[in-house]
């Protein structure tokens, strides 16, 4: 029902304070109970009564649980807070260290569990968990101050007490199946209607939205009854404890008039008992209100804290590395990734050197895309060496590695800021003329000049309002804006036009000359003006040479070369 893990985050202090103000809070109301039955002993046993003192301290005793109320409503709200933030602190810090690796979650089940994960497990902690403790001082308070009257009705009523959270765990055992069961239909249908929301306009333009809106009916359907048998057996629960509460306390007061009977109780004595009854069984009764709360905190509770249990990879111990990169330097690199028997890249050596435009080749799956992850240090447990220039790219800081290279590719990100605020997420120091001149890099210095606003013009989210062509040259700005030794290129001429794609391939082309270039493609016609070309197939590097020697001596890079070409001139589709 406690998960350790949650107070080695979460402020212990504001906890105690809650349990500690209920306490209080109990003692006025003792206080009241006592109060009011002493009077109305004594009004039935026909003494004079002076009311004006005692119902001015049971005013003032009100007035302090009025406060005591809005003080730990205050503190639940700090709890609340404090938690939210640290634990969505502790969330994307973890998001960015496992980076884009296997382990790393998908984006929607990641953004459910930072918002109504942590929301869950926020009502759990700060409502739940002081509840809980609160119960179990409250019973033996009240139970220390009944016992003193007559022990056997406070001994029945205390025996009463335990079938309270036996039933709630009892209940909670059968329901953590199904909540199981709850959760993942909800990150599931939250992640299908993510797909189908992103894929709108493909739906539409396959007449497949319609299908679309039924699989998600039916999803939603499947996480209704979910719900529904979570709350039914929610007030179930409440029913059962209800029917211990009020059995409870009828055991007491009825044992408290047979004591009274028998001469062993006071008017007095009888009167606590009744007035307490329902007093003694409350706390307990809150709690099993709020079971549904706990089943749900509990469940995000696991789920956060096993994500932020995963393993990461090892950051690197050097972090000032002040030296220019001019080589990196491969050799016998294998790596598979997690859960999967098949290596994604096998037995690859190579080196690369500033001042050569290299290209890696191959066609979808090949293995050239997380090659070129491994050169940036973004996926670990790697056999082989890499070196950047003599030293091992595993003894660097994650920090040297972002500082000193850059991966571009078509999933890159433009804000719905200005252009000027884009460019200068790489680089806060650029002046005007820095970006006028970036832009000339691209060829786009002329289209901005034309905009209204120029440089200050807004762009929509990821760059609607530019063409592919355009959004894709404002990316290649940005990363020359960031100065990095090494850049990897992947497939950033994909789906952009031919004149994009000839400024595009120019602009590589003159900054391998400053810098480590790779560009990964999988069309053999772009990379024809490569220094040096790799060609990737099932993970292992098949060819490599100059454009020029592998069409001259490779069968594989010319029959590759020629069903390119075939495709690009529809010459497949005809014959189909």
């Amino acid at each position: 029902m406690i998960d350790r893990r949650l107070f080695a985050i979460a402020k212990k202090k504001t906890l105690i304070l809650q349990v500690v103000i209920r306490c209080i809070s109990l003692g006025l109301s003792l206080y009241i109970w006592r109060t009011l039955a002493f009077l109305l002993s004594n009004f039935v046993q026909g003494r004079s009564l002076n009311l004006s003192l005692p119902f001015a301290l049971i005013l003032l005793a009100l007035a302090g649980k009025l406060v005591l109320i809005r003080l730990s409503a205050f503190l639940t709200d700090q709890a609340s807070a404090d938690l939210r933030v640290a634990l969505r602190t502790k969330v994307m810090e973890k998001a960015f260290r496992l980076g884009n690796t296997s382990r790393q979650l998908p984006a929607t089940t990641l953004a459910q569990l930072s918002g109504d994960g942590i929301e869950q497990l926020e009502m759990y902690y700060a409502h739940f968990l002081p509840q809980l403790f609160y119960c179990l001082l409250a019973s033996l308070i009240l139970f220390a101050y009944l016992v003193l009257l007559a022990w056997q009705p406070a001994i029945a009523m205390l025996i009463c007490v335990p079938f309270i959270p036996l039933t709630i765990m009892a209940v909670m055992k059968i329901a953590k199946r199904i909540l199981n069961k709850y959760w993942d239909q909800y990150t599931n249908l939250g992640s299908r209607f993510h797909e189908s929301l992103s894929a709108l306009s493909v739906l539409k333009a396959y007449d497949q939205d319609e299908a679309k809106q039924q699989e998600l009916a039916q999803d939603a359907q499947k996480f209704r009854k979910a719900t529904m048998s979570l709350l039914s057996m929610q007030l179930n629960s409440i029913t059962i404890m209800d029917i211990f509460s009020y059995s409870g306390a009828a055991l007491g007061i009825g044992l408290a008039l047979i004591a009274f009977q028998q001469q062993q109780l006071t008017v007095y004595g009888v009167l606590v008992f009744i007035l307490v009854g329902a007093e003694f069984f409350l706390p307990m009764r809150q709690l099993g209100s709020l079971f549904h709360v706990a089943m749900n905190g509990i469940s995000s509770c696991g789920k956060i804290f096993d994500y932020l249990a995963l393993p990461e990879k090892k950051d690197g111990t050097i972090d000032s590395w002040q030296e220019p990169l001019d080589t990196i330097t491969v050799n016998q690199l294998d790596f598979t990734y997690e859960n999967q028997e098949t290596p994604a890249i096998k037995n690859v050596s190579m080196e690369l050197q500033k001042g050569t435009f290299t290209a890696f080749v191959g066609k979808s799956g090949s293995g050239k895309s997380t090659f070129a992850q491994l050169l940036l240090n973004q996926l670990d447990e790697y056999q082989g060496a890499i070196r950047w220039n003599q030293t091992d790219l595993k003894e660097l800081s994650n920090s040297t590695v972002l500082n000193k290279g850059i991966l571009v590719n078509t999933k890159d990100f433009l804000y719905a800021e200005s252009i000027r605020e884009n460019l200068r997420l790489a680089n806060p120091q650029l002046t005007e003329d820095d970006m006028w001149q970036l832009l000339d890099r691209v060829k786009l210095s002329t289209f901005v000049q034309q905009l209204p606003n120029q440089l200050d013009t807004v762009l929509e989210e990821n760059g609607k309002n530019l063409s592919g062509g355009q959004r894709q040259r404002l990316i290649l700005a940005r990363a020359l804006a960031a100065s990095a030794e090494f850049y990897i290129f992947d497939e950033i001429t994909s789906g952009v036009d031919i004149e994009s794609e000839e400024i595009i391939l120019a602009t590589l082309k003159g900054l391998a000359k400053e810098a480590i270039v790779i560009f990964v493609s999988h069309r053999l016609y772009n990379v024809l003006d490569a220094d040096r070309v790799y060609v990737f197939k099932d993970g292992a590097i098949v060819e490599a040479g100059t454009p020029q020697e592998l069409e001259q001596t490779s069968d594989y890079f010319n029959a590759y070369f020629t069903e390119e070409n075939r495709q690009m001139k529809g010459v497949i589709g005809n014959e189909g």
